[in-house]
């Protein structure tokens, strides 16, 4: 398994201990790798990274912690902000099954609330993405 990762913002340790310790020690989240953004998942599709990186991005931008790949109930989470408590979960195929999956994964009292992003249902246009993708591989040498 291959874990890629980029740094977002720099934490402010005592604010976020002080205001979210105990919640942070009851749902056993590592202070290491917060505001890190992780691909642990190999076949996650280019949008369900870039989708990852644009919440994690716009989380940071609102001054707020978050931690991706964060285990809760066993289940594995894309995205948990750590300010508010909301978890993200990205779905490329999302159904009915699949979203009642997720509430009984992620159903916990200290889980504010969980967001589920259905890349299906945006209607984006990616191709500009794709291409971007392409032009920085070819400028890097890194072919795909």
């Amino acid at each position: 398994m291959i874990i890629f990762f980029f740094v977002l913002q720099y934490v402010n340790w005592e604010q976020l201990l002080k205001k979210n310790g105990k919640k942070l020690e009851i749902l056993k989240i590592n202070p290491r790798e917060i505001n890190t953004v992780k691909f642990r998942n190999t076949n996650e599709s280019l949008s369900h990274k870039v989708a990852k990186l644009i919440i994690c991005h716009l989380l940071s931008k609102s001054g707020h912690s978050f931690k991706t790949e964060q285990t809760i109930n066993e289940a594995v989470c894309d995205i948990m902000d750590l300010d508010t408590f909301i978890v993200y979960e990205i779905e490329s195929y999302s159904s009915s099954t699949i979203i009642k999956k997720k509430i009984d994964d992620f159903l916990h009292p200290l889980v504010e609330d969980l967001i589920l992003v259905d890349l299906r249902k945006m209607n984006l246009d990616w191709e500009p993405i794709y291409n971007l993708r392409d032009r920085i591989g070819k400028s890097c040498g890194l072919n795909f």
